[in-house]
């Protein structure tokens, strides 16, 4: 099941809602990322991996993720391929720079003002599946 949660700066007032976790979707979603994985989206390691080992598990998961260029947070599908040589399958900023996978318990700054944002009371804004 995911869930959503609301991170608030305490210097600024911006607020971010995003959502996290897995849902009945995923496996229709995991298939779609297969095909964007052989069409070259994620890059030509990760296409040739998969064409190499066409078995490979795609799965997928919504996550929270930030640029560290320009600071845009956004909640993504996290893609995973489970091959025989561990293919990293990266996500790309609209500014052209990689975006990083926020871990639990790391911080995620402010894109306004880069203070970091702290998760708020409201954990339960949004529940899917």
């Amino acid at each position: 099941m995911g869930k959503g949660f609301v991170y608030r700066c305490h210097k600024c007032g911006h607020e971010e809602e995003l959502l996290s976790g897995v849902g009945f979707m995923s496996p229709v979603e995991a298939d779609v990322e297969r095909e964007s994985i052989l069409a070259g989206i994620y890059g030509p390691k990760a296409q040739a991996a998969l064409v190499a080992h066409p078995e490979a598990h795609v799965s997928v998961e919504r996550a929270m993720y930030q640029c560290g260029a320009c600071g845009k947070l956004e909640g993504r599908l996290a893609v995973t391929m489970k091959a025989p040589v561990p293919v990293p399958i990266l996500q790309r900023c609209d500014c052209g720079a990689t975006m990083h996978r926020i871990r639990s318990g790391k911080d995620i700054l402010c894109p306004a003002c880069r203070e970091p944002l702290k998760k708020t009371d409201v954990v339960a804004v949004v529940r899917w599946d």
